[in-house]
């Protein structure tokens, strides 16, 4: 497991191979971290500008609507 890129208190990108891992920071009182392995096309636009902050913002904003595709269990190596 590899960090790619962080902003802190915000996000962590994360490779293991060919799979990408966007790691959030969700809640405002309560904190927690949601994972979503990427899919392709998410994949793919991972170099576009601001395309990784988008995403996280949109997950953090609504964190009910990623529920399902959060890796449970999810620890990137230290």
């Amino acid at each position: 497991m590899q960090l790619i890129d962080q902003r802190d208190w915000a996000w962590t990108l994360y490779a293991d191979g060919e799979r990408r891992y966007l790691s959030v920071l969700c809640g405002t009182i309560a904190s927690y971290e949601l994972t979503l392995e990427l899919d392709a096309g998410e994949r793919a636009r991972i170099g576009e500008q601001g395309f990784v902050d988008a995403l996280a913002s949109e997950v953090a904003y609504r964190p009910d609507s990623y529920k399902a595709r959060h890796v449970a269990g999810f620890r990137a190596a230290d």
